[in-house]
């Protein structure tokens, strides 16, 4: 599940522009889909667990963020900022899947 909150993290790069918070669904080849809430503080909560600090990059199309010490990132095959906006992504761990927008606020 921090894996898939890392890998979450990193949905966030497909998102040029941010709202207040950004919901992403991430859909793994392999496992559970994970919801992730990405907010304009730079933090990003998992099904309702404890905030984790995140980067992004925008021109690297990469989110990056550490959980219990180990450091993942996402990169986004697209960039994107509306909802219905679905992206391939892969992440440093060797996982990959898909990643939709599903909401935001403002």
């Amino acid at each position: 599940m921090k894996k898939i909150l890392v890998l979450s993290a990193f949905a966030l790069a497909a998102l040029p522009a941010m709202a207040a918070s950004t919901t992403v669904e991430f859909v793994p080849a392999e496992g559970d889909k994970v919801v992730i809430v990405f907010n304009d503080d730079g933090t990003a909560v998992m099904n309702g667990a404890a905030p984790v600090a995140y980067t992004m990059d925008e021109a690297a199309k990469q989110i990056c963020s550490t959980v219990d010490g180990k450091s993942n990132c996402a990169t986004f095959e697209t960039w994107g900022s509306e909802i219905g906006h679905a992206t391939p992504y892969t992440t440093s761990e060797g996982s990959s899947g898909v990643a939709t927008i599903t909401a935001k606020t403002e």
